[in-house]
């Protein structure tokens, strides 16, 4: 399935749809895949009439429709991206049926969807307010700094959905993005080397400050979306994009649901971890029997760098990568 490609002519409008036919063996089929704005997943599948009896039913995250497009009537399926590892092989068994076996459409999809009925169970569980904080701050560093200094290869370094020890890692630049909604620069750290860089490696730490409200007009939402402009004219980079935010939980069922949070970004900040910054020092051992260590800084009288230093920075370390 092309979902890659379609990703990069997700439409701006609502109401339109990306399409491309399905081919079969090398060969064109009447069917369609295709996306809508909000980047759900479609297949389209040409009939002559609605279901007869009872249409087949929705399940949790999949939609059954009967529709009027301009080529004409269709049998809609549909389904939101992070169920892209179930649409797509439940699409394939659908195409076989109709196509290869030459079964009715309608009848075909009835009892697929039966056969494929307890995959389509609820997962999603909610998204926690401080994660949708977190990566609220990684993805407006990616969508103002990385991308438009680095491009779409930006995506490569974005390590936060891998558990790293810092949120974007390059050969010789780490990043370190910390996001709070208390009135001042203070952050937790939460591990002994969360400060600490690699030998040869330079430590960026980009603060951010946002303040919670439903008079805010930035939210995860937002953020996805303008990174996937950002993105469209690189499939593949959207593409994994998208996989690394399925795999941190975002779904598009989030945009409707009542866990979506809505923020006033107060303020970004970039700072140089160097012999200046407050950190507990490298060479630090905890006692023994002390696991691990938690520790709050204040960067309120710390210099921040200005947006064409940072610049720099990154195009200097990603040259030496290069070099």
């Amino acid at each position: 399935m092309h979902w890659a490609q379609l990703r990069s002519m997700r439409p701006q409008s609502e109401d339109a749809l990306a399409t491309i036919p399905v081919k079969v063996n090398g060969s064109g089929t009447s069917l369609s895949l295709a996306m809508d704005q909000g980047g759900h997943l479609h297949l389209l599948i040409p009939v002559d009439h609605g279901p007869t009896g009872a249409p087949p039913s929705d399940l949790n995250g999949l939609k059954v429709r009967h529709r009027s497009l301009e080529p004409g009537e269709v049998l809609a399926l549909s389904a939101p991206p992070s169920h892209e590892q179930v649409f797509t092989p439940f699409c394939r068994d659908i195409v076989a049926a109709v196509v290869q076996e030459a079964r009715e459409p309608w009848k075909a999809v009835a009892a697929t969807i039966r056969a494929w009925q307890s995959a389509w169970k609820p997962v999603r569980p909610a998204m926690d307010k401080t994660v949708q904080i977190g990566l609220f701050g990684e993805l407006l560093v990616l969508r103002s700094l990385m991308i438009p200094v680095l491009g779409p290869s930006a995506v490569d370094h974005w390590s936060g959905p891998d558990a790293e020890r810092h949120d974007f890692v390059g050969e010789r630049l780490r990043i370190e993005v910390k996001t709070t909604r208390k009135s001042r620069p203070e952050h937790e750290i939460s591990r002994l080397d969360q400060l600490r860089a690699p030998a040869g490696c330079q430590l960026l730490f980009v603060s951010v400050q946002l303040e919670e409200s439903i008079a805010g007009d930035e939210s995860l939402a937002t953020q996805v979306d303008a990174i996937v402009d950002l993105l469209r004219t690189d499939a593949a980079a959207l593409d994994w994009f998208m996989t690394k935010m399925a795999n941190l939980g975002w779904s598009e069922e989030v945009r409707s649901s009542g866990e979506l949070l809505r923020f006033l970004v107060r303020g970004a900040e970039v700072y140089v971890v160097d012999e200046e910054f407050p950190r507990i020092p490298d060479d630090f051992l905890p006692p023994s029997g002390v696991v691990s260590v938690k520790y709050t800084v204040d960067l309120a009288n710390l210099p921040s760098l200005g947006l064409d230093e940072v610049t720099s920075v990154i195009k200097s370390a990603t040259r030496c990568n290069e070099s």
